[in-house]
């Protein structure tokens, strides 16, 4: 009878707890608003979803993209009676490689997936006559590595990751070279 109590009781403290994997949040109040002196503002999206490998924006449920227009939406404001902000979405690609890592000690896991995100706005403002005033271009690039064999949800929750600390590089970024070169129409 003890024999099978000890063994119990080491079964209970060798059993490993489920890691719950928590989602990661998009919350884009969370991050800085942008104003700008403009009565219009028009979102053009010059990059398309490519397809193929290493690409794999099309395949997840919400691509770079698709947070790339939310954030403008909720955090680009235009403030005035007069211009025109145009915001031009030239890249915002997401991309996964097979790769090795080469740090991995003798017994751990080699091949790793490697993934990057590219970002590149432009924001154009024109004049009532159509005239460019100020322009500026802006951006972001971030990588980060995965086992190769992971859960679906721990996969998403790296990319979301990646995706959300690309969005946050770009709110920086814009917030700088938007105030630096269009400083005579930002409030």
């Amino acid at each position: 009878m003890k024999k099978l109590s000890i063994v119990i009781i080491l079964l209970i403290f060798s059993c490993k707890p489920v890691e719950v994997i928590q989602p990661v949040v998009f919350d884009n109040s969370q991050l800085p608003q942008i104003s700008i002196v403009a009565e219009n503002l028009e979102i053009n999206q010059i990059y398309e979803s490519i397809f193929s490998d290493p690409y794999i924006g099309h395949s997840l449920k919400f691509p770079p993209l698709a947070r790339l227009n939310n954030w403008i939406n909720s955090n680009i404001k235009i403030i005035g009676s007069e211009n025109s902000l145009k915001i031009n979405i030239i890249d915002a690609s997401i991309k996964r490689f097979e790769a090795q890592d080469k740090e991995a000690k003798k017994y751990e896991e080699k091949d790793i997936y490697q993934y990057e995100i590219y970002y590149l706005i432009e924001y154009n403002l024109y004049d009532d006559t159509d005239y460019l005033i100020a322009n500026t271009s802006v951006e972001s690039f971030r990588s980060t590595t995965s086992g190769r064999y992971i859960s679906i949800a721990e996969k998403e929750r790296i990319i979301d990751d990646l995706v959300l600390e690309s969005l946050r590089d770009i709110t920086k970024e814009s917030e700088k070279l938007i105030t630096e070169y269009m400083k005579d129409y930002v409030m």
